[in-house]
């Protein structure tokens, strides 16, 4: 939502009306014994726009039936939903009054629009949401009276008509249609950040910033380009409003993902503002890859692909080709692939029991890195990608990197004998528990402390150590600390991982090859 509302206003709240909508569908199929859990469900209560209630019952009775209300706590689960609504509503009061002649930001962008350099030429507007960018063609074109500007977003028109018609002189081979004219200004979604010729333009405008600089550089590839008549390439970046920043931190995250691309490649002129390092001869091979786009960027060796990214890659498979995602989820421990690429070497996924190893090697099988996201963005490919045959003394040098892991496996064992590492989140946890301990002269909640500190001990799923995390992060103590605590306890059920089996089994890992790849 903060980054919704980073992008505009209309687009917060047009997120805010989803949520309410899709929270009173879930309230209506509660009343009627309907529990709408699972994948089929979400996406009926996200994506569809059913006109009459029966028919969304109907629906989402049908993919629920597996399903059982007698299951689920309802009561509590009606309150919380409907405090979330309470919430919502709260929130659309708030924003109610911020139309678009008291929106600040919208009235900035029209001002810009009309003074030098942006009043002199082409300019093309970049925003990551649909809904912003449809929300600008409206305010800039009310009543759509005016034929020189355009808006485009995922699948709503033909992009070569309005690429055509932007860049008449970078794309020559598009011909007017009776009536058309010329646009001088277009509204775009990342929908055209890769891959075409809009050079007749020397001036953009990130109306939101995407979490990936890649996307921004991108952006900036489509007017500077080879072929460009213009002396001098214009960007203008809204930056978030400084209490939402706080709580984003998008700024400081675009500024280190920036950097990571200087120190790896050079440098460039500035792609978010001028305090970043400027060196204008550096870079000049990055126009090479068939004149293209800076996409040159998404294959460097050190291109880093965070967590958050690649999850959002599976989302997205999961949702468009649900048969592909469970076949790759069920695949067996051990596949190996081989492809072509420009960075030689090898990336080996093990495991023990809770404890997993990235391993990326170079071409003699020495280790490169064990960090995340850079081993991610070195094996990220294409979908089409092929596979290539696995060459002799494939498998001797993956089981060198097995043997490795194993000697892990067994020191790390060595050194917690009778106790399980502990992650940040959970010292964190630990340690403010027992301040409140020494502290509290209630013996309920000095048992319950203890019950908690017995579970936090244990192994936990990434999804507590993330709650965990953040509440580290935020500093969070005390009562307020407690609360959440226990929170989380009953809602991940760890009572049950209090088991000793569980901690038996953890106590005898089996360390294992996942996957493999070698890139040749």
């Amino acid at each position: 939502l903060f980054k919704r509302f980073e992008s505009s206003i209309y687009a917060f709240r047009e997120t805010v009306n989803r949520l309410l909508r899709i929270h009173h569908s879930f309230l209506l199929a509660l009343d009627q014994g309907i529990v709408p859990a699972g994948m089929e469900a979400q996406t009926i209560l996200y994506e569809s726009d059913y006109s009459e209630e029966t028919d969304l019952l109907d629906e989402l009775r049908r993919v629920s039936e597996r399903y059982s209300a007698a299951d689920f706590d309802i009561e509590p689960m009606r309150d919380h939903i409907q405090h979330d609504i309470e919430m919502l509503n709260k929130i659309m009061r708030l924003v109610e009054p911020i139309t678009p002649n008291k929106d600040a930001k919208l009235q900035t962008l029209k001002k810009r629009l009309s003074e030098s350099p942006l009043k002199n030429g082409k300019r093309l507007i970049f925003t990551q949401y649909a809904d912003t960018a449809r929300y600008l063609y409206e305010n800039l074109n009310p009543d759509g009276r005016r034929d020189d500007i355009d808006v485009i977003y995922s699948g709503d028109k033909s992009k070569a008509r309005v690429v055509g018609r932007f860049a008449p002189r970078a794309n020559p081979e598009y011909k007017f249609q009776r009536g058309e004219s010329e646009l001088f200004t277009l509204v775009a979604t990342d929908v055209l950040a890769e891959g075409l010729n809009l050079q007749d333009c020397n001036m953009i405008i990130n109306y939101d910033l995407h979490w990936n600089p890649v996307r921004l550089i991108q952006r900036f590839g489509r007017i500077d380009r080879i072929g460009s008549e213009h002396d001098a390439v214009y960007g203008f970046n809204f930056l978030p409003e400084t209490g939402i920043e706080r709580n984003l931190g998008l700024r400081q995250k675009l500024r280190r993902r920036i950097q990571e691309i200087h120190e790896t490649i050079g440098e460039d002129s500035a792609i978010l503002d001028l305090t970043e390092r400027i060196n204008e001869e550096a870079m000049y091979a990055i126009y090479e890859k068939k004149g293209s786009h800076l996409g040159l960027f998404e294959e460097e060796e050190d291109e880093f692909l965070d967590l958050n990214e690649a999850e959002e890659i599976l989302r997205q498979l999961r949702n468009e080709n649900p048969g592909e995602y469970e076949r790759v989820a069920n695949l067996r421990d051990g596949i190996r692939t081989a492809r072509l690429s420009s960075q030689k070497g090898m990336y080996v996924f093990c495991q023990a029991g809770r404890y997993q190893q990235l391993f990326l090697l170079d071409e003699k099988g020495g280790i490169v890195s064990r960090e995340i996201p850079r081993i991610l963005g070195a094996i990220r490919c294409a979908p089409d990608l092929p596979g290539t045959e696995l060459p002799p003394g494939y498998n001797p040098a993956v089981m060198r990197v097995k043997r490795l892991f194993a000697e892990e496996v067994k020191h790390r064992k060595a050194e917690r004998t009778y106790t399980l590492s502990l992650t940040q989140g959970q010292r964190y946890i630990l340690r403010e528990m027992r301040i409140l301990f020494e502290t509290t002269s209630d013996e309920d909640v000095k048992a319950q402390i203890n019950l908690l500190e017995k579970a936090f001990r244990g192994p936990v799923t990434t999804a507590v150590n993330r709650e965990l995390n953040l509440l580290r992060r935020s500093g969070v103590s005390g009562d307020s600390l407690f609360k959440t605590v226990v929170r989380i306890y009953h809602q991940h059920n760890m009572r049950e991982w209090l088991d000793h089996k569980i901690i038996q089994a953890e106590d005898h890992p089996i360390p294992k090859i996942v996957c493999s790849e070698l890139m040749l």
